[in-house]
């Protein structure tokens, strides 16, 4: 048990001592770990204390804030310099006017006895935004891939942003109402191993790697470019080469750099690039910054030169004056690849999709990672983020992600997390918040224990949902919530309440015998999936091929052979029941989920195609080949697909294709 004097300071910093576990058994986290988290906790962000108190307001539902000063002490509601609304206390508090507008404030109250913490007021909209289309009941489905993994004949051998487009077209042919995708933050290029979509270097930017780089005016070809054998290589793979496609890229980019620096690019296209640096600003040279030193430098940040470690404004641009072209590079690949994905998003629009791109957002970003240096103190890097032991991950997880730091956060004014929300929605009607669970509590396991012996940290949970309706409303925005796994009571309903969706995934709807939950007992505001990027696909849970994989990895699959029998033979019954069907099969499926209320349902493109192995195996890096694998089809075979047709025709005839 935790002592007294550790427990005491422990709740100063949000830690929880102790959790309940999946199974309901009380979990003790021991003094070790409780001391760890909150040595790191204790040496960022302001003094306990310091930080702001954050009161939520909603459009519509403008409340008091009881107990901040003494009647008739004057008030003032400050948004930066300038009050923007004034009043004397009453009842021993604070009442704003209904029509404060939606923003950040600080709270300034007179006289003796007022709070010593800042007091801060985030007024934010009653819920978040939503498409028109589900205002009016609307019920839809959405085509999802990992991008990596599109095939096509003229990529060179990794998905890109031109097979987007093309694949939006095509689902939107087939009456789709979007294109679900893998995160496609940034990642670190100078590792082929580290290629995790969930692991970046950058929430902020995004991965050169899906850049069509034939597309970027400057570049001179492949011939040109000495690239045409290695580009037939890497497009015959079978599974992504990131060793191959990382130098064939990065080369080809720089072509298409120096060209577009020594006056080949057109004045239109240089104005647009200056836009993009002026908009960006100080998010992008920092990231550009990071990208040039670790090129130069390798290894992690907090191993190179002390002058690089911790730089200052001054010294960054001192490396911009002094290595102007390396770092301009960065930058106008970002552009590229931003330019790039905003025709994607354009196409979506054009072909009259109501949700367009879904993008992810992961739940954290690796420990050396681009963010967490140009944000130090924002994010806790000698913790990582993951999660307990549970039933199908018995040993727990550590993810190695860095999180952000809630002091910090409150600190702020949330402004990692709102360039981080405004980074994925900028061309996204839908972005999905990976484990929004974090949102509430966090389980971090310090460096140097094992992942079962983390324990929880509280965040703000009704400040950051708030940041998120106001980032939603302004962006037009989409937001699910990841809401898997360990649920607090009250958690879902407190999503839902701010119109952030569910997640819900048949694998887990489940009764206590565990049967299927009729498609009935889906909720309204909800995404709907048969599995997700990190359990088994249709084919692989039929076929047992899941736990084969596990067995062999010598990884627990917290199910047994038995138990996936029941399921099969569980799940069989769900479909002759609820859509009549006489066997078990992935066109079964669709339609039963099709026939739930959810408003979005999400089809993954290796359940409609009959993949056998999962995207990812959780417990895994190189041990399997995560986030390599490519699809079995060529795009330009996708929509002539019968099976994929078949998944159009059961989305029309239950009422959830667009146009038809």
């Amino acid at each position: 048990m935790i002592d007294g004097e550790l427990s005491r300071r422990a709740e100063t910093f949000g830690i929880e001592t102790s959790y309940y576990d999946a199974r309901g058994t009380l979990r003790h986290a021991s003094d070790e770990a409780v001391r760890a988290i909150f040595d790191v906790l204790a040496r960022s962000g302001p003094p306990p204390g310091a930080e702001p108190a954050v009161h939520v307001m909603r459009k519509g539902h403008i409340t008091p804030l009881p107990g901040l000063c003494a009647d008739g002490a004057a008030w003032r509601l400050m948004r930066g310099s300038r009050p923007v609304a004034t009043g004397v206390c009453e009842n021993g508090g604070v009442t704003l006017p209904e029509r404060t507008r939606l923003g950040s404030y600080r709270l300034e109250v007179d006289g003796a006895g007022t709070p010593a913490r800042p007091q801060a007021v985030l007024v934010a909209p009653a819920q978040a935004w939503q498409p028109k289309v589900f205002d009016r009941g609307g019920r839809v489905w959405a085509f999802a891939v990992q991008l990596y993994g599109v095939r096509s004949r003229r990529n060179w051998g990794i998905g890109d942003f031109t097979d987007l487009r093309d694949l939006v077209r095509i689902a939107g042919s087939l009456g789709a109402a979007g294109v679900a995708l893998n995160p496609l933050h940034a990642i670190t290029l100078d590792d082929p191993g580290a290629i995790s979509p969930y692991s970046p270097t950058s929430r902020l930017f995004l991965n050169p790697l899906y850049i069509d780089v034939e597309a970027v005016p400057e570049f001179p070809g492949v011939a040109a470019a000495g690239l045409a054998e290695t580009v037939e290589r890497l497009r015959a793979s079978e599974q992504v080469d990131y060793a191959g496609v990382i130098p064939a890229k990065l080369a080809a980019l720089r072509l298409a750099y120096d060209t577009f620096r020594s006056g080949g690019g057109s004045a239109e296209r240089r104005a647009d690039f200056a836009a993009f640096k002026a908009e960006r600003g100080d998010w992008l040279a920092g990231f550009c910054a990071f990208s040039v030193l670790r090129a130069r430098h390798g290894g992690p940040w907090w191993a190179w030169p002390e002058e690089w470690r911790t730089p200052s404004r001054d010294k960054l641009a001192e490396l911009a004056r002094t290595d102007p072209a390396e770092t301009d590079f960065h930058a106008f690949v970002q552009w590229t690849a931003d330019r790039q994905l905003a025709a994607c998003a354009a196409a979506a629009a054009d072909a009259g999709m109501p949700v367009g791109l879904y993008l992810d957002v992961a739940v954290g970003v690796a420990a050396d990672s681009a963010d967490v240096w140009a944000n130090q103190g924002a994010y806790v890097r000698e913790l990582s983020a993951g999660a307990p032991p549970d039933l199908l991950n018995t040993a727990g997880q550590d993810w190695g992600l860095a999180s952000f730091n809630p002091r910090v956060l409150l600190d702020t004014d949330f402004a990692l997390l709102r360039e981080t929300l405004r980074a994925v929605m900028r061309h996204a009607g839908a972005i999905r918040i990976d484990h929004v669970l974090g949102f509430n509590r966090l389980y971090l396991v310090p460096h140097g224990f094992r992942p079962d012996q983390g324990t929880y940290v509280r965040f703000p949970l009704e400040a950051m949902l708030a940041v998120v309706a106001q980032e939603s409303q302004a962006q037009h925005c989409l937001v699910i919530g990841e809401d898997l796994g360990t649920v607090p009571d009250g958690f879902r309903e407190t999503l839902a309440a701010w119109n952030v969706w569910s997640y819900r995934v048949m694998l887990f709807e489940r009764l206590s015998d565990y049967s299927f939950a009729a498609p009935s007992a889906y909720p309204t505001q909800a995404l709907v999936s048969f599995s997700t990027h990190d359990l088994p696909t249709f084919s692989g849970w039929l076929s047992g091929h899941d736990l084969d994989v596990k067995h062999g990895l010598g990884i627990d699959p917290g199910e047994s052979i038995d138990a996936r029998n029941w399921a099969r033979h569980v799940a069989g019954e769900a479909l002759r029941r609820d859509v009549g069907a006489d066997h078990l099969s992935f066109p079964g499926v669709a339609r039963f989920l099709a026939r739930t209320p959810s408003r979005l349902l999400v089809v993954a493109a290796e359940d409609a195609f009959g993949v056998i192995d999962q995207p990812n195996v959780p417990g895994t890096i190189n041990e399997h080949p995560n986030w390599r694998q490519k699809l079995p089809l060529l795009l330009e075979d996708v929509a002539a697909e019968p099976r994929l047709a078949e998944i159009a025709r059961i989305m029309r005839e239950e009422g959830r294709a667009i146009g038809g």
